[in-house]
């Protein structure tokens, strides 16, 4: 896809800031590492000593990667004091076990499920587009993040583009775009969870807290004062007095 001026700039601004979770190297995280470079998704079984049915866990992280091209299974032995990193990175330490997380491929956690009914096709269902693996990236930084659905043929797009930077240039690295392209059939699951129309006429930005709690929905192309407006407000989707929430 070729990049107009404004879209190549804010794609650079974006691939800039963000990054997986900063890890020093032992083995797991070496070996999430490596998937990774290889463009693959994790299925990380969580046990410890204590843990019973970790070979129904094995069974259904494998299940789940078999229908999930491009994936690999591996296990973190959270009673394993080298691991000790990686149960902190991952926040797994008082989780119960075993259960299977999903890592997407930029090292950052997209969800998890215990060994039960329905497991593997949750896991399945919590593999990320490469779109929300970024959103979900930025999520972890503690960073506000601009989710825009759009494409070239969207007249409003350069602007926009123009808006966003300018946020993201004075926010000292608080703010992170999210380009999504809606006519990517990779990111249809993205725009079907925020009811994007992939044939609408203007784009659409979602603004999200660190937390992942919506602060607004703004259509077309909003001024830079507007989206700084947007993203200082408290999240207000359970708020029906919030008229930036559609």
């Amino acid at each position: 896809m070729r990049l107009t001026r404004p879209r190549a700039a804010l794609a650079a601004l974006a691939l800039g800031l963000i990054c997986a979770p900063a890890f020093a190297s032992n083995l797991v995280l070496e070996q999430i590492a490596t998937a990774n470079r290889a463009g693959k998704t994790v299925f990380l079984v969580v046990t410890d000593a204590a843990a019973n049915n970790l070979d129904a866990a094995r069974q259904t992280a494998q299940a789940a990667a078999d229908q999930t091209p491009g994936s690999a299974v591996l296990v973190l032995n959270r009673s394993d004091p080298a691991q000790a990193e990686a149960v902190q990175g991952y926040r797994v330490a008082g989780a119960p076990v075993p259960m299977v997380m999903v890592i997407a491929s930029n090292g950052v956690a997209a969800g998890a499920s215990l060994v039960k009914k329905g497991a593997v096709e949750r896991l399945v269902s919590l593999v990320p587009t490469p779109a929300k693996a970024r959103y979900l990236g930025v999520l972890a930084a503690g960073q506000t993040a601009v989710v825009i659905f759009s494409h070239a043929e969207m007249p409003l797009q350069s602007p926009l583009f123009l808006s966003v930077s300018t946020v993201v240039e004075e926010s000292g690295g608080k703010v992170t775009p999210v380009l999504v392209e809606v006519t990517d059939r990779a990111e249809q699951r993205f725009l079907q969870e925020w009811k994007v129309d992939p044939k609408g006429a203007e784009p659409t930005v979602i603004i999200m807290n660190p937390k992942g709690q919506t602060l607004g929905r703004l259509e077309g192309a909003p001024s830079a004062a507007k989206i700084v407006e947007v993203s200082k407000k408290r999240p207000c989707c359970g708020d029906p007095s919030c008229k930036g929430c559609k």
